[in-house]
């Protein structure tokens, strides 16, 4: 199962996917994201056109249990995506 955590301290020491959530360039009312694998810096992957922020997560979710990483930690510190608008996910 993968948790979505809001700081990577909540991991404590265990794997876990860095979704970063950035303002478009484009349209600064829209959130983007990036993910990647702190551990190696090794990009994951990005936002896609077209794509909503809470499908991207979903995204980063099924990567990180796929891969058997137990959390994702949504580094948001602009409080773009805050959690009480995402997606409920299980896994």
């Amino acid at each position: 199962m993968v948790a979505v955590i809001e700081g990577k301290e909540e991991a404590g020491g265990a794997r876990y996917i860095e979704f970063t959530v950035y303002r478009s360039p484009a349209d600064p009312s829209r959130a983007l994201a990036t993910w990647r694998f702190p551990e190696s810096g090794l990009a994951i992957a990005e936002s896609k056109p077209g794509n909503t922020i809470e499908t991207e997560l979903r995204f980063a979710v099924d990567c990180a249990d796929q891969h058997a990483i137990p959390f994702v930690w949504v580094n948001d510190p602009d409080e773009l995506f805050p959690p009480w608008t995402r997606p409920r996910i299980s896994l």
